[in-house]
């Protein structure tokens, strides 16, 4: 059986706060709630640290010895509806993870950097020299999808901002910054061989944007 600590009350809120909690030897640690419209809360507080950067949670597993097989996720995230369950209504969505950065309030208070909502990156030590047999991919999507759907079923799919007081909309959909040879540029090129379009859809609508196969020129 798993560790499990249920509600406040329990011993860690009689100690008054801890350092760590350390599942026992062999068992999996279970924090769970008791009522289904209360959630697991982990450092939902102000900040008022005037420096350094704020983190409200760190994982950072690592690979310690040598593996012989499987793999390692930093987090793993699987809302499930268990079979024969409906869930009725327009507001039945099953979200997977659900990320939002919000800028509270109308008042003045300007942001010296970015605003992002997910921020991914491919890391290594300068002049690392690891084989990596497999892709190496900052996005991948997977489906083994079996349902009758009304709407589509898309990758990808980017919803038109939506309009509020001072709101702003999107400049484009997709941002290259410089210039990177033959993978994007922003100069004329020229391509002899048509082959192969990627579909998309526009306002509803099936568009096609063609691809070529010969090296821009």
């Amino acid at each position: 059986m798993a560790n499990r600590i249920t509600y406040g009350e329990a011993l860690v809120g009689r100690l008054g706060g801890l350092d760590k909690i350390t599942a026992r030897t062999d068992q999996h640690l279970t924090i769970d709630t008791a009522t289904d419209s209360k959630n697991v809360r982990i450092n939902s507080r102000n900040f008022p640290a005037t420096t350094g950067d704020a983190i409200a949670v760190q994982i950072k597993p690592a690979v310690s010895v040598t593996k012989t097989a499987d793999g390692l996720k930093g987090l793993e995230v699987s809302p499930r509806v268990n079979s024969g369950i409906a869930m009725a209504g327009a507001s039945g969505t099953v979200i997977g993870i659900h990320a939002d950065v919000y800028l509270k309030g109308t008042a003045a208070g300007a942001i010296g950097g970015d605003v992002r909502a997910l921020n991914l990156e491919l890391v290594t030590d300068d002049a690392g020299v690891r084989a990596i047999t497999g892709e190496a991919n900052a996005i991948r999507v997977r489906a083994a999808f079996s349902a009758s759907i009304t709407g589509k079923m898309i990758p990808i799919r980017i919803e038109k901002a939506e309009t509020q007081t001072g709101s702003l909309q999107w400049d484009a959909v997709l941002d290259l910054p410089s210039t990177n040879g033959n993978i994007w540029t922003d100069a004329g090129v020229t391509s002899a061989t048509t082959a192969g379009a990627i579909a998309v859809r526009v306002n509803g609508n099936r568009r096609y944007i063609n691809l070529f196969s010969a090296t821009p020129a």
